[in-house]
């Protein structure tokens, strides 16, 4: 936080526009940090689609990320609708649109994985329908090798 502090230009050493300096500095980092993980989802989403994707680990780790922007976007919505009679309506508005992003951030995140399923599955359907067909190949020299297999004088003998 202090960094945060020590590199904004405060216009006037009111106690209201210090808070409003601090909180736009703040909306303009969560920004900066959306857009940038906005860019690897898109990047991450055409991997998957395109099949270069084989493992879950970066996919947990957009999504750890982005539960942090997350969460750092609601703390500072909930501690805007405390300060709302200190700060401007142009200041809760930008940090409700913030959060309002990180909302939508997050939800498409968690359709990654799904995406992620379906492409799995899609490949596990394609080897399991190889399988079938050799398998359907086999299956009628399997019956008759079976049905030869058995020895039919023995079997008078058998039941006695």
């Amino acid at each position: 936080m202090y960094e945060i502090v020590k590199e904004i230009d405060f216009d006037s050493c009111e106690p209201n526009k210090l808070i409003e300096g601090i909180l736009d500095e703040i909306v303009y980092i969560l920004g900066n940090k959306r857009t940038k993980l906005f860019e690897r989802f898109d990047e991450l989403f055409d991997n998957i689609t395109e099949g270069r994707l084989k493992d879950l680990r970066e996919i947990k780790d957009l999504r750890k990320e982005i539960q942090a922007l997350y969460l750092d976007s609601s703390s500072l919505y909930y501690v805007s609708k405390k300060l709302s009679r200190y700060i401007s309506k142009d200041v809760q508005d930008e940090i409700e649109f913030a959060y309002e992003r990180a909302e939508i951030l997050i939800t498409r995140s968690s359709d990654l994985y799904n995406i992620y399923l379906t492409e799995v599955q899609n490949e596990l359907n394609v080897i399991i329908k190889k399988l079938t067909s050799i398998s359907f190949i086999f299956l009628p020299v399997t019956a008759i090798a079976s049905i030869y297999a058995v020895a039919y004088s023995s079997l008078p003998s058998n039941f006695s």
